[in-house]
């Protein structure tokens, strides 16, 4: 059995824009791609929290950094063959400040420490698929969501953070992919996939996911 964990924050827990619930199995992506990929004997293990960033303490919501959770995830998780890891929409918001390079500069934190936990543990190091975020849509400034995260700021530095995100990969040695160049967030809030959303990203997630394992098996 191959172990995938999908560390994320509210596009990989299924946050629903319309009702503010979670997508039932069947339609958040995490569960579209275990299902494509049963009979490879692939697991999907699903770690999405809402509101989750990538290191960043948040004084409002509080307990959301993906940093401070991130190894004990790894400790009750492994051995794991691939992390995909998709954090970022959340450092947008207007309360940390950050630009696209700072978000960035956040997810790769994530990735050396993914990458140290299982070398210092004198265990195999996963794959990591690097996951850039969605592009927030531009009708964001008539949504609630606004406020908190800026409108039109965030709108820019959504649409920033694939470069960087790209360049982190390539500096890591992570596979690569960027999200808003499959699809996009559901027009209800602007941030969140719709069910169509899930159901394009999962295939490309699943396409990513056979290339990197097809690899890993080669090489060992």
């Amino acid at each position: 059995m191959k172990n995938v964990l999908c560390y994320g924050d509210s596009n990989t827990h299924g946050y629903d824009g319309v009702t503010g619930g979670r997508f039932p199995w069947g339609v958040r992506w995490t569960s579209l791609v275990q299902e494509a990929l049963k009979e490879e004997q692939v697991r999907i293990i699903e770690e999405g929290q809402n509101g989750r960033t990538t290191v960043w303490d948040d004084p409002i919501e509080g307990m959301k950094s993906g940093l401070k959770y991130l190894i004990p995830c790894l400790e009750s998780h492994s051995p794991l063959d691939v992390v995909v890891l998709m954090l970022g929409t959340n450092d947008i918001k207007q309360r940390f400040s950050l630009s696209a390079s700072d978000v960035a500069a956040g997810a790769e934190t994530l990735v050396k420490t993914i990458k140290m936990y299982f070398r210092e543990n004198r265990e195999p190091v996963p794959e990591i698929l690097l996951v850039s975020p969605l592009k927030i849509r531009e009708e964001i400034v008539d949504h609630k969501f606004s406020p908190m995260f800026g409108g039109e700021r965030a709108v820019k530095i959504s649409g920033e953070l694939a470069g960087y995100y790209r360049e982190t990969a390539k500096r890591q040695g992570c596979a690569f992919l960027d999200a808003a160049s499959v699809t996009m967030p559901g027009a209800e809030d602007s941030v969140h996939l719709d069910p169509e959303g899930h159901r394009v990203f999962a295939e490309a997630v699943t396409e990513k996911l056979r290339e990197i394992l097809r690899e890993r098996k080669e090489i060992n």
